[in-house]
């Protein structure tokens, strides 16, 4: 149902993201959303947080007087965002959502496909009224948006490759946090970053239809020892439609590339980061397409716009997110098995 007044949010998650992205970002979207109160596992660190918000909220925590059952409980507010551990996540999104508040929950949607369609058909099925949102900042970028303005007119695509090479430092401010550092959940920074880079590709793909990937082959190895359990993908893909691509991703080499390529009938189009070349019957161009910071503040102000308008945004369905998942889990079983092809069965949606 629509609303006509700014939704009141809680802000569930106190690490570096909620800090530095979540929580300027809902402070931007004043239209829609205001930011009311706070939660963390401890009350440092949810004092930390609310001591980057511009105003006074109010706080939350396991160990101070009021947890999360008492936020939960609180009836003016009306959704939460969730930026936890991948693993503590599901639990808090079916606390939310049990509770009646609307929920966007960062990515990827859970640790695995299983926990992920288990908790998408138990959303489906048993909640009715509050909605569940996932984050997926690359679907905000302007750069990717513009790149795939252009492949819709430049005919067929025909094939792809795409390179995501870099060395995370060990000191690294994210790679200081426990739960990245030894993490539980499979692939690692291959998981937690690589959905990333699988929502850019399906939504560059996706400029014309039939183009869903459709099967995958790859090899995985890890090149730095205190990047577990892997670091490194090359894989080889192909789409419903049988065009054909590569992509490789690092966490942990010393190769630095940051670049998407889809090559069309007419051309092909090429993102670096903000730089998009387009090259049209034989002419290149190049614009520099600004992004606005990660692609949160965008991100969160269309997440406040479908509470008010009272229906999730396609890119923000939790099977969107399924999608992006996949790809990285069906990686990790293929790099486990030798290269084994794997077949998709998530990427329609």
């Amino acid at each position: 149902m629509a609303q006509s007044t700014p939704i009141e949010v809680a802000l569930i998650g106190g690490g570096i993201w909620a800090r530095e992205e979540h929580a300027p970002a809902v402070e931007a979207a004043k239209d829609t959303l205001i930011l009311k109160a706070v939660y963390s596992r401890s009350a440092a660190s949810a004092k930390s947080l609310a001591e980057s918000i511009s105003y006074p909220v109010d706080l939350y925590s396991e160990d101070g007087d009021k947890g999360l059952d008492e936020l939960l409980k609180r009836p003016d507010i009306g959704a939460v965002i969730i930026a936890l551990s991948i693993e503590s996540q599901p639990r808090f999104i079916k606390a939310a959502l049990l509770a009646g508040k609307h929920v966007l929950s960062e990515k990827p949607v859970a640790e695995n496909i299983q926990d992920a369609e288990d908790l998408i058909k138990w959303y489906r099925a048993d909640i009715k009224g509050p909605t569940w949102a996932v984050a997926e900042n690359f679907r905000y970028l302007n750069s990717y948006n513009y790149a795939a303005e252009q492949i819709k007119g430049m005919g067929k695509i025909t094939n792809f490759q795409g390179r995501q090479q870099s060395c995370i430092p060990i000191d690294m401010k994210f790679n200081l946090t426990p739960w990245r550092r030894v993490p539980t959940h499979q692939g690692g920074y291959l998981l937690d970053g690589g959905v990333h880079n699988m929502a850019g590709l399906r939504l560059l793909l996706g400029a014309q239809p039939g183009n869903e990937i459709a099967t995958l082959s790859a090899f995985t190895n890890q090149l730095q020892p205190y990047l577990p359990p892997v670091d490194t993908a090359d894989m080889i893909l192909r789409t419903r439609s049988g065009v054909t691509g590569a992509f490789q991703v690092s966490r942990g080499t010393t190769l630095r590339a940051d670049e998407l390529t889809i090559a069309c009938e007419d051309g092909w189009v090429k993102i670096e980061n903000e730089k998009v070349t387009v090259s049209r019957n034989g002419k290149e161009q190049t614009a520099t397409v600004a992004n606005e910071r990660t692609g949160v503040p965008p991100e969160v102000r269309a997440w406040g716009a479908s509470l008010m308008a009272g229906k999730v945004v396609p890119e923000q369905e939790p099977e969107a997110a399924l999608a992006d998942l996949e790809l990285i889990e069906l990686m990790l079983n293929s790099g486990a098995q030798n290269g084994t092809p794997f077949s998709c069965k998530h990427q329609v949606v």
